[in-house]
């Protein structure tokens, strides 16, 4: 998956880059990130590759805007992307690859971390609960009446409020389990040597 993939998916109407700046904050954000200095050299790039054709267009609030629409070829690349069958273990967690390193740290070093992380993903969570409660006000076939571009997007937007959920809990876990061990070994708080993973 890159950054193109997602844009031509988002391109299902015409738009400007801020336009999908704007919608990667709103719906995409949960499963990738994207900010306007990446947004426009893809959008020309794509150009270049007849992926997509632009204009410019008057604005009611400023200079012109540049909006951008996907051709036939962008569809049939979005076709293939997706007819390629689901990309999965393609993730590069970056957190969890610091938790599992976390025993290089002292025990309140690794509870900050932990605490951090848990309030991270609640903010992810409350972020996407506000989005749905939005758009639940906003469009009157939400949920099931929805067309079927926001269907697909809601699916996405629930996965990331069920992962995020997820996540959280087993933040708890985790903390949890550091107490008690602290609690049942108080001269075990500072980082041990493993002798190797857990079985």
């Amino acid at each position: 998956m890159s950054l193109q993939h997602i844009l031509l998916g988002m391109l299902e109407q015409p738009a400007s880059g801020y336009d999908l700046k704007q919608a990667f904050e709103q719906q995409q954000a949960h499963y990738w990130s994207a900010n306007l200095a990446q947004i426009y050299p893809t959008l020309n790039r794509m150009e270049e590759k007849g992926l997509l054709a632009s204009a410019e267009q008057p604005s009611p609030k400023g200079p012109p805007r540049r909006v951008y629409r996907r051709t036939s070829a962008g569809r049939e690349a979005l076709v293939d992307w997706l007819t390629g069958g689901p990309e999965v273990h393609t993730d590069r967690l970056s957190w969890l690859a610091q938790v599992g390193f976390l025993s290089a740290l002292d025990r309140p070093a690794q509870l900050d971390f932990l605490h951090a992380l848990k309030a991270e993903f609640q903010r992810h969570r409350d972020e996407l609960l506000g989005i749905e409660s939005h758009w639940k006000a906003a469009d009157p076939g939400f949920p099931d009446a929805l067309d079927e571009p926001d269907l697909f997007a809601h699916f996405t937007l629930r996965l990331g409020v069920k992962k995020y959920a997820t996540i959280i809990e087993w933040c708890d876990e985790c903390l949890d389990r550091l107490a008690r061990r602290s609690s049942a070994a108080p001269g075990t708080d500072t980082t041990t040597q493993s002798s190797g993973s857990p079985a």
